[in-house]
């Protein structure tokens, strides 16, 4: 029996708000399988090239885990944010794409909990290469730099990881055409541990508040 699931999100980008509804098509490769055709889902033009927004299935497969994934084609080619969710329906990733190619921001999950944000650069030139700014790190002179077209696309920009547990920043990381030119790693303390940092910090001579000291003259035994 198939699955069917019911995503607000893609309702809500559908014309006419209507609720939409994947389901397996017997006709495809069982590890990529296209949603059926309704409405606005899963189209494409008159030259075959695929337009709209499209929903897939994909089923576990040589050690991939089974997952569901969902955006836009514009002429054949992934654009705007593609969404991955596996099989519980948790988020596993939100990546922007721009003319097929990793563009923008994107975002990781763990069992639905942001782990990562970075910044993807694609490569878009007609040619062998494109053309990115970058700037040195040292003497913050800007320059432009070749990268082959053939990579798609390159890390470029922040990136920040967390702590899936907790969700606290743990290192950021800075780009440049996939060169790592920054990174920062941070320490945090759990609530309990801070609670005993502030207690022993507050008990230090010169935390003391005014009343815990002696009075002038007087001796310390008096507050003993």
């Amino acid at each position: 029996m198939k699955r069917k699931i019911c995503f607000l999100i893609l309702a809500a980008a559908l014309s006419g708000g209507a609720a939409l509804f994947a389901q397996s098509r017997k006709d495809e490769k069982p590890e990529h399988r296209p949603a059926q055709k309704k409405d606005n889902l899963n189209r494409t033009d008159v030259r075959n090239r695929k337009q709209g927004l499209w929903f897939y299935e994909h089923d576990a497969r040589m050690g991939e885990p089974h997952y569901y994934e969902y955006g836009s084609y514009i002429d054949d080619k992934k654009s705007g944010v593609w969404t991955k969710l596996d099989g519980d329906q948790r988020l596993m990733s939100t990546e922007t794409y721009s003319r097929g190619q990793l563009n923008g921001i994107s975002q990781y999950y763990e069992d639905g909990r942001l782990v990562c944000v970075g910044n993807y650069r694609g490569l878009y030139a007609d040619g062998r290469y494109d053309s990115i700014w970058v700037t040195n790190p040292e003497t913050l002179e800007d320059s432009l730099v070749a990268v082959p077209t053939e990579l798609g696309y390159t890390k470029h920009g922040l990136w920040r990881y967390y702590d899936a547990g907790t969700g606290q920043l743990t290192r950021e990381e800075e780009y440049q055409v996939d060169n790592l030119i920054r990174e920062q790693e941070f320490s945090h303390y759990t609530r309990s541990d801070s609670l005993a940092i502030r207690k022993r910090n507050d008990n230090l001579p010169h935390n003391k508040k005014a009343s815990a000291r002696p009075p002038a003259g007087k001796r310390k035994s008096l507050i003993e």
